[in-house]
C-alpha cells in the first residue's frame, strides 16, 4: 500500500491570498486639514490675540494723547517641510519567473504596501516629540518638520525654527506631565479649561488617543472626578428588553469646555520616534482642527528607474508640512511615568 507520506510528486497546497492583520489607521492624517502649498523649505506666518481690557474712563475736557498699535500683539511662527521617501524592488526572475500565491505582480504589490508604511511614518513623526531641524547637508540628516509634541509645550522649544513666542504658549495647566495614576477625570476637565481660558473657544476639539488613555476615559464614569476611588454606589444600566450589547465605550467627552471628539491611534510618541510603547499607549493630543494643517507640497509620488537588468525598482517619495497655526489653545497628554 503507497502512504500517503511516500507519494512522490505531491503539489504543495498554497492558498490564493495572502492575510494582512495590520489595520491600524492614521487619524491625524485624515482628520485634519489641507493648507495652502508651501513654496519654500520654510514657512512663515503669523499669530495674533486681543490685548486684556483695561480700564478705560477718559477725563473730561482732556485732549488724546495715548495712541496704541492694534498690531502689537502679533507673533510670528515657522514651519518647516518634511522629505518622506520610500523604495521598493524586485529581481527580473523573482518578478517574471516566480509564480507567487496570492500575487501575479511582486512590484506592484509592494508598491501601495510602501505607500501604507510612508503614511505610518509620517502620522509617526506628526504624532511625535521632535524638533524641527535643518537639513545637515552631509547626505544623512533631512530636513525635519516640528511634531505635535513639540508644539504643545509651555516652554518654549530649541529647534531650526523659531521658537514659539512665551505668549502664545499652551499654558503649564493644559500639558498633564503628572503620573498615569493621577489622571482623573478632574486633570482632564483642568486641562479644558484652562485651553478655554486663553482662547474662549468652546467648540469641538478632537483628541488623538493611545488605548490605554481611550480606555480612561470610558472609566472615568464610575469614579469621583477627582479621584480613582470607586464610587460606593453601584452602576445602573437601563437597556431595552432586546438589548443584546453591555458596554462602557466612550467615543465623544462633553465639558463645560466643550466637546472631545476619540479617534484611537497607534502612531503618538511612536518607540521608533522618541518614544515607547507605553508612551504610545498613554499620549494624547487634544486639537482644534482649524489651527492645525497638513501642507502638501508634493502628494505621494511614484516614479519607476529605467531597467537595467539586476531587476526592478520603485521609488515613492512626499513631501509636506505638518503645521500649527496658533498652539495657545492646544492640549497635551503625557504622563511622566509612562
Amino acid at each position: 500500500m503507497l502512504l500517503e507520506k511516500n507519494v512522490v510528486g505531491k503539489k504543495t497546497d498554497w492558498a490564493n491570498y495572502i492575510t494582512l492583520a495590520d489595520e491600524h489607521e492614521t487619524p491625524l492624517l485624515r482628520v485634519l486639514p489641507k493648507g495652502p502649498k508651501p513654496v519654500n523649505v520654510v514657512k512663515h506666518y503669523q499669530s495674533d490675540t486681543y490685548s486684556a481690557p483695561q480700564g478705560n474712563a477718559w477725563p473730561d475736557g482732556k485732549d488724546w494723547d495715548t495712541f496704541k498699535s492694534a498690531g502689537q500683539n502679533r507673533k510670528e511662527l515657522t514651519a518647516r517641510v518634511q522629505w518622506f521617501v520610500q523604495t521598493a524592488a524586485v529581481s527580473k526572475l523573482a518578478e517574471d519567473v516566480a509564480d507567487t500565491a496570492g500575487l501575479t505582480d511582486e512590484l506592484a504589490h509592494e508598491i501601495p504596501k510602501k505607500m501604507t508604511e510612508m503614511a505610518r511614518e509620517m502620522e509617526a513623526a506628526a504624532g511625535s516629540d521632535q524638533s524641527a531641524v535643518a537639513d545637515a547637508g552631509d547626505g544623512v540628516i533631512g530636513h525635519k518638520f516640528r511634531g505635535a509634541g513639540a508644539w504643545i509645550s509651555a516652554t518654549a522649544t530649541a529647534d531650526a525654527d523659531t521658537a514659539v513666542d512665551a505668549t502664545i504658549l499652551p499654558a503649564a495647566a493644559q500639558i498633564y506631565s503628572d503620573v498615569k495614576a493621577n489622571l482623573t477625570e478632574d486633570a482632564v476637565k483642568t486641562a479644558l479649561e484652562s485651553a478655554w481660558l486663553a482662547t474662549g473657544n468652546s467648540g469641538m476639539k478632537v483628541g488623538f488617543v493611545g488605548s490605554k488613555l481611550k480606555k480612561q476615559f470610558g472609566v472615568f464614569q464610575f469614579y469621583i472626578p477627582t479621584s480613582l476611588n470607586t464610587q460606593a454606589t453601584a452602576r445602573i444600566i437601563t437597556r431595552g428588553e432586546e438589548a443584546t450589547v453591555l458596554g462602557n465605550m466612550v467615543d465623544v467627552y462633553d465639558s463645560d469646555w466643550g466637546k472631545v471628539e476619540l479617534h484611537l491611534t497607534r502612531w503618538n510618541a511612536h518607540e521608533n520616534f522618541g518614544g515607547s510603547v507605553t508612551k504610545a499607549q498613554w499620549r494624547g493630543y487634544f486639537l482644534n482642527t482649524e489651527r492645525w494643517a497638513w501642507l502638501w507640497n508634493q502628494k505621494p509620488t511614484v516614479y519607476k528607474p529605467e531597467f537595467k537588468g539586476g531587476g526592478y525598482k520603485a521609488a515613492i517619495d512626499a513631501i509636506c508640512m505638518f503645521l500649527c497655526w496658533n498652539p495657545i489653545g492646544e492640549i497635551k497628554i503625557a504622563p511622566s511615568d509612562a
